[in-house]
């Protein structure tokens, strides 16, 4: 295998899929990643973990066709070091070579693994596809999904005893796609009317290590073309100036828990505050909350808010009170203080609206504004107060 290639473009590639190189496997070779340059058009470059699998394409002139894998790690700090200019990569005799193109000298070799020890990536799947597009009103686009997955992903599981609460629920049907993420602490429900759904019902469980490079990914400028549900894999499929982006995600086998049943529809006592006067206060208060049960008390009385806590490991206490509209009984609540300020960033209206019912039963905070067609659930299971 003999390619002529820029810098920068093979940068891309690397940057692309590095993030999918296990850091630790009992298959050596999952630890290389798999440059492909046999089909005469682009070169190919790839990494899996088994669960996960990335191809992306890459703008460059193919002078001899093959294909080899190099260890991912070294080879990303070797391209990360080398000036913008061409680079020519060799490969041959158990070895892949890089070396500069500029008029420089300089030559770089690593010992590969052979290409037909790479295990065989997923092409495609069969299953329903949702089509995005970033011009067309009615067809979802890039934005919907990060913003999707930016407000869900953080209630997922790490429980690997509960498998079904360690992924992201994504439903699509009936004009709407909804995620729900939980850990059995906390429930979070994004839904939102959409329209360019295909017809059907479709469900799927996808790992949040799926999504999350995703978002990644189209942050770093690429555009979500569109992402199809199979069986038992979900694939997303990117464009940028280079190519195309495949990313093949094993999906989470259900069923899912009926968050519908869990989430109270009876909380009748409301609370609004603003939200840029309540998360700096929770943050501050939170310092000398304990270390163990991160424990956030909300005093709730009428039109005011207190907050407090307490850390008998270093025996600080913290007290703050915030004016509140609410004119309902008075309550004393006990939150874990990480998952109301990761409720509490997400929320992006002015207002926050807590929604109550007594100390022991399940919270509901909400935007206190939304937008036609939206609805942003978060639920909070409170703790048990200390004495």
């Amino acid at each position: 295998m003999k390619v002529a290639i820029e810098r920068e473009e093979l940068l891309k590639g690397i940057l692309a899929v590095l993030d999918i190189v296990p850091s630790k496997t009992a298959l050596p070779v999952l630890s290389n990643i798999l440059i492909d340059a046999r089909d005469g058009h682009a070169v190919r470059m790839s990494a899996t973990d088994l669960d996960i699998s990335i191809t992306c394409s890459l703008s460059a002139s193919i002078e001899e066709p093959g294909a080899t894998t190099v260890p991912a790690r070294k080879f990303s700090e070797i391209i990360r070091e080398l000036p913008e200019e061409p680079l020519a990569l060799t490969a041959e005799e158990g070895r892949v070579t890089i070396q500069r193109q500029s008029g420089a000298e300089g030559t770089y070799a690593l010992m590969t693994v052979p290409a037909e020890d790479f295990p065989e990536l997923p092409k495609e799947i069969d299953g329903p596809e949702i089509q995005f597009s970033e011009d067309n009103e009615d067809a979802p686009n890039s934005d919907v999904i990060n913003d999707m997955v930016s407000k869900t992903v953080f209630a997922v599981s790490r429980d690997e005893t509960r498998p079904v609460l360690n992924g992201v629920l994504w439903q699509v049907g009936e004009g709407r796609m909804t995620m729900v993420a939980t850990d059995g602490h906390r429930l979070v429900k994004y839904s939102r009317a959409q329209k360019g759904l295909p017809d059907g019902a479709t469900d799927a469980i996808v790992p949040p290590r799926a999504l999350n490079h995703l978002v990644k990914l189209m942050s770093s400028g690429a555009e979500l073309s569109h992402a199809r549900f199979g069986q038992s894999h979900v694939m997303f499929v990117l464009r940028d100036s280079g190519g195309d982006i495949h990313i093949f995600s094993r999906l989470i086998e259900g069923p899912f828990v009926d968050y519908e049943q869990v989430i109270p529809q009876n909380n009748g006592k409301r609370l609004r505050v603003s939200n840029s006067l309540l998360l700096p206060a929770v943050r501050r208060v939170s310092i000398l909350a304990s270390a163990q049960t991160h424990q956030l008390r909300l005093d709730v009385k009428k039109n005011q808010l207190g907050l407090s806590a307490t850390s008998q490991e270093i025996g600080g206490e913290a007290h703050e009170s915030l004016n509140v509209d609410y004119d309902a009984d008075e309550m004393m609540i006990g939150y874990n203080s990480g998952y109301l300020q990761d409720v509490l960033r997400r929320i992006e209206s002015d207002d926050v609206l807590f929604e109550l019912d007594s100390a022991v039963s399940a919270g509901i905070i909400r935007p206190g504004e939304q937008i036609d067609g939206e609805d942003y659930v978060c639920l909070l299971m409170p703790l048990r107060l200390n004495d």
